[in-house]
């Protein structure tokens, strides 16, 4: 009987199970850390969800959409027509994170949604740190260190990234964010892909193969956030310029060592198109996957920028929300020891909590610097202190804020790059919060700490083939010693820096009406009041009811929002009127119906006794006289919405107008672009009616304004320069509503409008 010899470019088993120990390990270690760091998350995993109450019940509501619009409603889940109804809203530009809904939907189908939520959180920690293990220790073996030290320093790396107060502070609502698990895997294959860690592993079946890895990791990260798109592609354009560099470098001092110093004027460095053609094309690769998987959503999200310039969010907004330089270097504020000390100094800055605490550690500081100071003139070393540093100088945004204040040199904002990119990068100014640029600071960051510490824990490193120690402990201490206390210590002190517990938990506060509401058959929407500023908390409870909302919290305004410029909801929104000038209790009835809405909820847990609860049950006394709630149990008053008897005519805004301005004596809009302002009336029933206008323009002369219905000119009303009132004579229309146009002869002067009225004749 002949034996059988294993084949030699097999492992044994045991070389098998060893390698899935060490993918095995960090992984269960920062499971567990993350349930340390989070506590007492993991004991509200049905009951809770971490964080402040407010951005967290939105991405709440985001797994819970998915799910229903999927195997509800059969609809995509880019749309929705349950938040703001008739018209509904875009959810393209929303924070979605729609690869947190797929893959937690069947831990919401059998377990809950509150479960659901709180894996991501535990996933997203766990996995984050085991793609900057991976990525520290990809590095480590390009730097050809070597020695059972390596993977704890890795470890460490991965640490400094998942357990970042960056992290947690994003873990007080932002999913999208906190959600970092796929960056580091992009950035892994990217530089596998352009750059392997062998040349023996070059090859165009490699290359495909990372390639489209990469181009996998990249449509996950866009799946998560389009922030962690941004990011990654700038990594790219970074990674490209330095590998051109790199082997630009390379090929001539090879063609210089093969044709000798004397003839090597006569043969010059390979021409930068021939670099880019052996290099472009792994990147092409990856531009064409990820272009033609996410098309679908790409190209209505860029047709909407073009044709909606306000979902841009402009530069003041940049600025407020970018990082402050010392933000870097100030302690956690949410540490249990300093972290009101910490407070006191972060109040300072211009941005909120979620977005200054961007703590890089001093540990891991150090470490980097260690690295830095010992190898300098590594070429992995310096490629990532490169993009650390490029990444940290775009979180600072267009100008450098120190201590709150933007510094200034001869009375001047003092720019920084990212002021370039804003006016030059397309599309670019719908990204506002640049802190978030953190996320790639910690990652690098990490890696350069792996790198320090794998110096400290005596492990080997081999360069241009000569064997190094380059420990600066003494090798005679035990390999226990050496190998596992450095690393065991440092994880242990950048814990101790970043800690954040007890991490605030917010509670799944639901009133026992939204579950009795559930019950009740029929489609309609409800009002939740106060609605003067956007709450996330209709959204949650929304969750439990499944009715559609008046008006929700998105990531962007929605320009189809109808609520905002219909009277009624108006006065709701601004806790006063505008300039439609109509009875409310007239026409009340008929903008309910049309609405479809069925109940009106004022939540008193969301609005304290003060100025903002009066005036709400002011207005809303205002359109429902003599009407008496339905429920009341001291957090919430329930009203119903009146009969619709005869349909009456009313008012709304349109596009084109300006925002509303509030002075103490009156309320205007104005009339500035280009296109005519709209104004669509409801209801006219063939009767003749009166169309009032109060306006006035500082032209000189004063333009003349054209009012048009349905594109026919209806009049021309001759403006002056003060205040006063107009009429025009609509004729009997029988439509459900007419599109009126108010169009100024000469657009440069803007006709300033302070009432609209309707009369019948």
């Amino acid at each position: 009987m002949t034996r059988l010899k294993p084949s030699p470019d097999r492992r044994p088993p045991t070389a098998d199970r060893r390698s899935l120990f060490h993918h095995i390990w960090p992984i269960l270690i920062y499971f567990l850390l993350t349930i340390l760091m989070t506590w007492p998350t993991v004991l509200h995993l049905t009951d809770g969800i971490p964080g402040d109450g407010f951005d967290g019940w939105q991405n709440y509501w985001n797994i819970w959409w998915v799910k229903k619009a999927l195997l509800e409603l059969g609809t995509t889940p880019f749309f929705t027509d349950y938040l703001y109804p008739p018209n509904g809203a875009s959810l393209l530009f929303h924070t979605l994170n729609i690869f947190n809904s797929f893959w937690t939907l069947p831990i919401q189908l059998n377990f809950g949604l509150a479960i659901a939520y709180n894996a991501v959180v535990l996933v997203s920690f766990t996995l984050a740190g085991y793609g900057g293990y991976l990525l520290a220790l990809d590095t480590l073996n390009r730097l050809r260190f070597t020695g059972r030290g390596l993977r704890p320093a890795a470890f460490v790396g991965g640490l400094v990234f998942t357990m970042s107060p960056f992290h947690f502070a994003h873990l007080l609502g932002h999913m999208q964010v906190f959600s970092m698990i796929w960056p580091p895997f992009y950035v892994l294959w990217l530089l596998r892909t352009l750059q392997p860690p062998s040349p023996l592993r070059r090859g165009v079946g490699g290359e495909v193969r990372n390639a489209a890895l990469a181009c996998l990791f990249l449509i996950l990260a866009t799946l998560v956030d389009w922030y962690h798109t941004l990011y990654l592609l700038i990594f790219t354009g970074l990674m490209l310029a330095w590998v051109l560099w790199r082997r630009g470098d390379e090929e001539a001092k090879r063609r210089g060592r093969e044709v000798g110093e004397q003839e090597f004027a006569h043969h010059p460095p390979p021409s930068i198109f021939h670099l880019l053609s052996s290099t472009l094309y792994p990147l092409l690769l990856i531009g064409l996957g990820f272009a033609l998987a996410l098309s679908p959503m790409l190209v209505p999200m860029i047709r909407a920028a073009r044709s909606t310039p306000e979902l841009q969010t402009g530069l003041e907004q940049s600025i407020t929300l970018s990082a402050d330089l010392l933000a870097f270097i100030l302690p956690s504020e949410m540490h249990p020891l300093w972290g009101q000390w910490a407070k006191t100094i972060a109040d300072t800055f211009s941005t909120t909590l979620s977005e200054r605490l961007i703590f890089a550690g001093f540990v891991p500081l150090a470490l980097a610097a260690l690295a830095i100071g010992r190898s300098w003139r590594q070429p992995w070393l310096k490629f990532w202190a490169f993009i650390t540093a490029s990444f940290f100088v775009l979180a600072l945004g267009p100008y450098l804020h120190i201590g709150g204040k933007i510094v200034t040199l001869g009375g001047w904002p003092l720019p920084l790059p990212y002021l370039l990119l804003y006016h030059t990068v397309p599309f670019i100014g719908l990204t506002r919060s640049l802190s978030r640029y953190d996320l790639m600071v910690m990652l690098g960051l990490g890696v350069l700490a792996a790198i320090g510490l794998a110096y400290l824990s005596g492990v080997r490193c081999q360069v241009s083939g000569v064997k190094c120690q380059v420990s600066s402990v003494t090798i005679r201490h035990s390999p226990f010693t050496i190998r596992h206390s450095l690393p065991l210590l440092a994880a242990l002190l950048i814990c101790f820096e970043f800690l954040a517990i007890p991490y605030p938990i917010s509670k799944i506060d639901t009133p026992q009406f939204y579950f009795d509401l559930a019950q009740q058959p029929g489609d309609f929407a409800i009002a939740e009041l106060p609605m003067n500023w956007d709450r996330p908390t209709p959204m949650l409870y929304q969750t439990a009811h499944g009715k559609r909302l008046l008006t929700a919290y998105t990531s962007r305004d929605n320009p189809l929002e109808l609520a905002w410029r219909t009277p009624v909801f108006q006065h709701w929104r601004y806790l006063g009127p505008d300039i439609i000038d109509q009875p409310l209790d007239r026409i009340a009835p008929t903008i309910f119906y049309d609405f479809n809405l069925r109940y009106i909820v004022l939540d008193y847990y969301q609005m304290p006794p003060g100025p903002e609860r009066e005036a709400t049950e002011r207005w809303v006394a205002a359109a429902l006289p003599n009407t008496l709630p339905i429920y009341d149990d001291g957090r919430l008053k329930v009203y119903p919405t009146p009969l619709r008897r005869e349909p009456q005519p009313y008012l709304s805004l349109g596009q084109g107008w300006s925002k509303r301005q509030e002075t103490a004596n009156s309320i205007t809009r104005a009339i500035t672009d280009d296109r005519p302002a709209e104004l669509f009336l409801h209801h006219p029933q063939n009767r003749p009616l009166i169309l009032e206008i109060t306006a006035a323009s500082p032209g000189n002369p004063p333009p003349a304004l054209t009012v048009f219905a349905d594109g026919e000119p209806l009049g021309r009303i001759e403006i002056t320069q003060t205040p006063a009132a107009y009429t025009l004579a609509l004729p009997p229309l029988s439509l459900e509503w007419v599109k009126l146009s108010l169009q100024a002869d000469s657009p440069s002067d803007a006709v300033t409008v302070w009432r609209l009225s309707l009369k019948e004749e």
